[in-house]
């Protein structure tokens, strides 16, 4: 009864109708105050998140291990991961990590770290607390270490200790979970959080991956939560997801529900790690990072002019750059080029064709952006989206080159401004601001008039040429639309 009142609680909160001053308070009132707020910044959800074509970029980390001094956890291992050269002047995010089998901590903790990046760096924290316990010559099980009161009290300790000892930002601590731990601990845990005591619930969100999760969406905490499928679950893990994320929004909490491209051979593939860090980053942080649409949805051709000119080169440092280039990510092309260049225990005659390629690769660059300002300037005064291949590089391009004198000078990064607000654009936020008000209502428990919403904005994917993110959003968002109770 009481989990059915929390969720009347959040709806009523989220449609902005608190209870009047002389009731008694709503318990977790400012945790999901707070949701409310986070719903404007995770949702309307564009899509599948992440991008197959972005190399993920990561921080290097540093992990040490922690007796668990828990009663009763005397066999269990707990591993603290950190940001090599952590900047202790300033407080940073917090995963803690039950993502993963639980048999070898310190490896799971490797996996989850790479959520870490140098635009956003993480603390974590994860366990060993399960072993194998061979039964025969050809079978052996998995086994907790210890028991399940004892489990949860070492789990809220190892929290507890690295909130207090690290710079952790304590509004900025998220729990993942999933991966091929059948119980799905990390959802049962944060429901017994949230149950026993809701106004010191730790977590700003809970993002959850893997197969056939045993996750129960109505006695969750009403935290943004993510779920992540992929695309070669069964049905009935498909099904399970789906319906939670459903559940989940018709109780008013924000949800996402992202179905990822994966193959079984990559047991952590970088787009599951695009996708949770994307939450992360947006609750809180710096903001999510910008991946290029599906190529589907480009407008205009690749021609052999937007070819860049270079494919093999005989210096192993120049071929570094050049694989950059072509992957699109001309920051980091422009960063190793440089990188090499400056560095002082290399010697100047082993740089020389190095430097000789640099020289090359900038003067392509002035005449690449010049070519595509002129491309996108065309498109501008027809009032027409323009080439999206020239759009996404000149966009790649100004977050490399933006602060340098040559580049300022120019009128780029005007270009790029100017895309935000013409008419294409104005009529593309329009859309947006639909679908959030379908959002709104679909949070608010008036499913029928949100689906209704998300349908109209759905057929208007051949506007403006096609390449409009959210017609494609809102058809996304039906395809796993499911009623619930």
């Amino acid at each position: 009864m009481r989990r059915t009142l929390l969720g009347a609680a959040l709806i009523a909160l989220l449609a902005g109708s608190m209870a009047a001053q002389d009731e008694e308070p709503v318990p977790g009132a400012k945790i999901i105050e707070r949701t409310k707020a986070d719903a404007l910044l995770l949702l309307p959800q564009a899509g599948v998140g992440g991008s197959d074509r972005v190399r993920l970029s990561c921080d290097e980390q540093k992990q040490s291990e922690i007796k668990i001094d828990v009663e009763g956890c005397e066999k269990m291992k707990g591993y603290i991961s950190t940001p090599v050269g952590l900047d202790k002047s300033r407080k940073h995010a917090m995963v803690f990590s039950l993502w993963g089998r639980g048999e070898d901590g310190a490896e799971d903790l490797k996996m989850s770290s790479r959520l870490s990046s140098p635009q956003d760096p993480i603390i974590f924290a994860g366990l060993t607390y399960r072993a194998l316990r061979q039964v025969d010559e050809q079978m052996s099980v998995s086994e907790l270490v210890a028991t399940e009161d004892a489990l949860t009290k070492g789990f809220a300790w190892l929290l507890n200790k690295v909130m207090s000892d690290y710079p952790v930002d304590p509004s900025r601590v998220f729990l993942v979970g999933g991966g091929f731990d059948w119980e799905e601990r990390a959802g049962s845990w944060a429901a017994e959080l949230w149950e026993s005591d809701p106004d010191s619930f730790p977590f700003r969100g809970c993002l959850f991956e893997g197969y056939d999760l045993k996750f129960v969406a109505e006695s969750a905490p009403p935290v943004p939560t993510v779920m992540i499928d992929w695309e070669y679950s069964d049905q009935d893990s498909e099904y399970n997801s789906r319906r939670s994320v459903n559940s989940l929004l018709a109780r008013g909490i924000p949800a996402e529900y992202h179905k990822v491209p994966r193959s079984f051979l990559d047991e952590r593939g970088d787009r599951i790690i695009q996708v949770m860090r994307a939450a992360i980053n947006c609750l809180g942080g710096p903001g999510a990072e910008e991946y290029p649409p599906d190529e589907s949805r480009y407008l205009g051709a690749r021609i052999a002019a937007d070819d860049i000119p270079w494919t093999e080169h005989k210096d192993p440092w120049a071929k570094e750059v050049i694989a950059y280039a072509q992957a699109e990510d001309w920051k980091a092309a422009w960063e190793r080029g440089n990188g090499i260049l400056n560095d002082k225990n290399i010697k100047t005659k082993e740089k020389r064709d190095l430097k000789d390629f640099m020289k090359e690769f900038e003067k392509y660059v002035k005449d690449e952006c010049d070519r595509l300002d002129a491309s996108i300037q065309k498109s501008i005064k027809a009032d027409f989206w323009p080439n999206t291949w020239h759009w996404e590089r000149l966009k790649a391009m100004n977050r490399a080159f933006k602060d340098e004198n040559w580049y300022q000078k120019k009128g780029y990064s005007k270009t790029l401004e100017t895309l935000k607000t013409y008419g294409p654009a104005r009529r593309d936020e329009a859309r947006r601001e639909k679908l959030l008000q379908a959002v709104k209502l679909e949070l608010e428990g008036k499913r029928a008039e949100a689906k209704k919403i998300y349908q109209e904005v759905a057929k208007e994917k051949k506007e403006d040429g096609g390449v409009s993110t959210w017609p494609y959003a809102a058809e996304y968002r039906l395809s796993w639309w499911m009623e619930v109770e």
